[in-house]
Parts: structure tokens; sequence; C-alpha cells
């Protein structure tokens, strides 16, 4: 089914419509920020467990933890926001 963004009016690409059944924007109209996925290690005898945070608190966070030398997130701790 060909779908176009309400926005620009622009076709939607198919993947985008297969991945997300209701969309109604195409990807450079979407509002949606892009996140990702950061390992946070939680004790020496715990399993890491993976934080979704933004962009920007991603680059901080790699950039943080590559000047202590250590593997990803070690170290890192997250609080509840």
């Amino acid at each position: 089914m060909t779908k176009y963004c309400i926005k620009c009016g622009k076709q939607i690409p198919e993947g985008r419509v297969k991945a997300i059944h209701s969309v109604k924007t195409c990807v450079q109209c979407s509002n949606t920020e892009k996140v990702a996925g950061f390992r946070v290690i939680q004790g020496k005898t715990e399993y890491s467990q993976l934080q979704i945070v933004s962009q920007d608190t991603y680059q901080r966070l790699t950039k943080a933890q590559s000047r202590k030398g250590q593997s990803p997130g070690a170290g890192v701790r997250m609080g509840g926001h």
C-alpha cells in the first residue's frame, strides 16, 4: 500500500510503511528523536543493562568512557529521570 507523508506529501518508503504500519510521516518530517542503546554495568556480579538514551547523551557517555579507557558502559551509572 502506498502512503504519502501528511506534512510534505512525498511518498513514504515501503520499508518504513512495513516497519511502522500506522506511519503518517516520512523520516525527514518525523519529529521522533533518534535514540541509542548504551550498555550500563550494574556491578561485578550483576548483568549489564541496556539503557535507551538520546543521541546527545550517547555521544557524551561514549566520550567519557573512552577517556577512562574502559569497556562500553563500565562504571557508568544511569539514574532514573
